[in-house]
C-alpha cells in the first residue's frame, strides 16, 4: 500500500476479526467471548478497564470504529458480597507531578500481597484510569498499603477498609476512605431476553413446537414480508439450509403475525423449505424482551447444547454463517463451558435452564459437590422442596463440612415437611461454620434471607466475637435484629458497623432510620 493511501485508510488492516476473551478456569484459559456475549466483529481493539457503574469490579469499554461499545461485568452478581471484595487506590504525588505515573501500590490482604502501578495508557491506544483496582476475594480489610512514590519516598498504611476508594496523598498520615458513585437503580439497563431454541412456539401451517430439536446446532432467523433486507438475506439462507441439511437446524419466524398470506407467499416465492413460525408473546419475551418492534432481521446461532454462539442485528451473509457454521461440528463439551452457562442461565432468572446446565456439569464432575448445591439452590427457589432436598443431602454426602450446603438441606427438609431433620440441619450448619468469621456472616446472612432469623443472629453474633472489626457481620447482625423487632439490639449493632468502618454509608443511613 502506497504511503497516502495508507493515511486515508480509514478501515482494519486485519479486518472483521472477532474479538476474544479468555477466562482462567483454575489455570487454564478457555476461550469464552461467545459465551460473554464479547465475540463481535468490531473494526478496532482500543480497549479499557473501568468501573462503569460503581458497583466495585472492572466494565469492559471498546472503541471501535462502529463506535463505543461499553460491557457491564454480571459475573459475579450472584455471589454474596463478603465473597467479592475490592479495594480502589487514588494517588495524589505532593512531591511529583500529582497524577504519580510510576507509583508502585503494594497491596496485602488476606494472605495475599498484590501489586501494580500508575499509568495512564494499556494495549492499544487505550487510555486507562489512573485508579488502581485490586480484587481482595473475602479479605474484610487491606492489612498494609504500601506506596513507592515517584519521588522516591515509599509510606505505609495498615489496617484499611475494603470495599472503598482509598484518596492517598503523598506525606499525609491519614487516609480517606469513600464509597463508590453509583448508578442510581432506576437508569441500570436490563438484560434483553433469554434466548433459547426450547420455547414452544405457533407453527406458519398451525400447531407448535420448539423451534429446533435441540439435537444440532440451529439457527434461528427472525423475518417480515415487508422487511427488505429479509429479502436480501433470506435466499442466502435457504441455500445454506440446503447445504447442511441433516446437520443444522434453521427456523424462520415471522414477526408478521396478521397478514399471514404475505407470509406464506414470501415462502412460496422463495422456496423456503425448513420451518417456519409465528412471533407468539413468549418467543418475543425470551429474544428480545417483550419488545413489539424488535430489529429486522435478527440471526442468532445456537450450537448443539442449545447454548447461544452469534447473535447478528441486521443481515447476515452467507459467507457469515458458512465460516461459523463448521466451526460447531464436533467441538466437544467443556465443563468451563457449562458451567458459565448456567451462571448465565441463573444471572437472567432462567433457573430451569441453569439447574439443566449445572446437572450436566454434575455428570461431568461425579465428586463435585458445588454443581449439586447450585441446582439445590435454584430448586428452592423454584418451589420445589423435594428435588431440592435430594441434590442437597447428595451434596452433603460429598462435602459434609460445607455450613452453606447444610444450612440450605436444612430450609429444603424443614420446607419438604421434615421440621426435626430441618432444624438438626441448620444446627448442624452453625456447628460447622465454626470460628470462621467469613464463613458465620455467610450462613448468617442466607439464615436471615431465608427468614430463619433465630440462627441468623446467632451466626452473626458468633461472627463479630471471632472478628470484632469484621463491619459486614454487624451490619448483617444489625438487620437480623431489626427484622426480629428488637430495635436497641440493631441500634447497637449499627454503631459498633460504624466504629469499625466509619464510612460505612449504608449502616448510617439504616441507623438514621430506626430513629424518628
Amino acid at each position: 500500500m502506497l504511503a497516502g493511501e495508507r493515511r486515508a485508510f480509514r478501515g482494519s488492516f486485519s479486518g472483521y476479526e472477532r474479538d476474544r476473551l479468555f477466562y482462567n478456569a483454575g489455570g487454564a484459559l478457555v476461550p469464552a467471548a461467545y459465551v460473554l456475549g464479547l465475540d463481535g466483529n468490531h473494526d478496532g481493539r482500543a480497549a479499557a478497564p473501568v468501573d462503569i457503574d460503581g458497583d466495585g469490579d472492572l466494565d469492559l469499554a471498546l472503541l471501535t470504529l462502529q463506535g463505543l461499545r461499553l460491557f457491564e461485568n454480571t459475573e459475579d452478581e450472584h455471589a454474596p458480597a463478603e465473597q467479592r471484595r475490592f479495594t480502589r487506590v487514588r494517588l495524589a504525588a505532593t512531591r511529583s507531578a500529582a497524577p504519580a505515573l510510576g507509583a508502585v501500590v503494594t497491596v496485602e490482604a488476606g494472605g495475599v500481597t498484590r501489586r501494580d502501578y500508575v499509568r495512564i495508557t494499556e494495549g492499544f491506544q487505550a487510555q486507562v484510569p489512573l485508579d488502581l483496582h485490586f480484587g481482595l476475594g473475602t479479605a474484610a480489610r487491606v492489612e498494609r498499603l504500601t506506596v513507592d512514590w515517584p519521588s522516591g519516598a515509599r509510606e505505609t498504611w495498615t489496617a484499611l477498609p475494603a470495599d472503598r476508594l482509598l484518596h492517598v496523598v503523598e506525606g499525609r498520615t491519614d487516609v480517606e476512605a469513600a464509597e463508590l458513585p453509583r448508578w442510581p437503580d432506576g437508569t441500570r439497563p436490563q438484560p434483553a431476553g433469554t434466548p433459547t431454541t426450547a420455547v414452544d412456539t405457533p407453527r406458519l401451517e398451525g400447531g407448535s413446537a420448539p423451534l429446533a430439536s435441540g439435537e444440532r446446532p440451529a439457527v434461528v432467523n427472525f423475518w417480515a414480508p415487508w422487511c427488505a433486507p429479509c429479502s436480501v438475506e433470506l435466499p442466502q439462507l435457504v441455500a445454506l439450509a440446503g447445504r447442511y441439511d441433516g446437520e443444522v437446524d434453521f427456523a424462520g419466524v415471522s414477526v408478521e403475525v396478521a397478514d399471514l398470506e404475505s407470509v406464506r407467499a414470501m415462502v412460496r416465492e422463495l422456496d423456503i423449505t425448513y420451518p417456519q413460525y409465528l412471533a407468539g408473546g413468549e418467543v418475543m419475551e425470551r429474544f428480545f424482551a417483550g419488545d413489539d418492534a424488535a430489529a429486522l432481521p435478527s440471526t442468532y446461532v445456537f450450537d448443539a447444547q442449545g447454548r447461544l454462539r452469534r447473535q447478528f442485528r441486521g443481515a447476515v451473509t452467507e459467507a457469515d454463517l458458512d465460516s461459523l457454521l463448521p466451526s460447531l461440528r464436533d467441538e466437544g463439551l467443556f465443563e468451563a463451558d457449562l458451567e458459565l452457562a448456567a451462571r448465565a442461565a441463573a444471572r437472567s432468572g432462567d433457573l430451569e435452564e441453569a439447574i439443566a446446565q449445572y446437572r450436566r456439569l454434575a455428570e461431568r464432575r461425579p465428586g463435585s459437590a458445588q454443581p449439586l448445591y447450585e441446582i439445590g439452590v435454584a430448586a428452592l427457589e423454584l418451589g420445589d422442596f423435594e428435588q431440592a432436598r435430594v441434590v442437597l443431602e447428595q451434596a452433603i454426602n460429598l462435602a459434609p463440612a460445607n455450613a452453606l450446603a447444610q444450612f440450605q438441606l436444612g430450609v429444603a427438609r424443614l420446607r419438604s415437611g421434615q421440621p426435626g431433620a430441618g432444624f438438626a440441619s441448620l444446627q448442624a450448619s452453625l456447628a460447622l461454620a465454626g470460628g470462621d468469621a467469613a464463613a458465620l456472616t455467610r450462613l448468617g446472612n442466607a439464615a436471615a434471607a431465608a427468614g430463619q432469623l433465630w440462627l441468623a443472629v446467632d451466626a452473626l453474633s458468633l461472627a463479630v466475637e471471632t472478628d470484632a472489626a469484621a463491619a459486614p457481620a454487624w451490619i448483617g447482625k444489625a438487620r437480623a435484629h431489626r427484622a426480629r423487632g428488637e430495635l436497641d439490639r440493631a441500634a447497637a449493632a449499627y454503631q459498633r458497623a460504624l466504629a469499625v468502618d466509619p464510612g460505612n454509608a449504608a449502616a448510617r443511613r439504616e441507623l438514621s432510620s430506626l430513629t424518628p
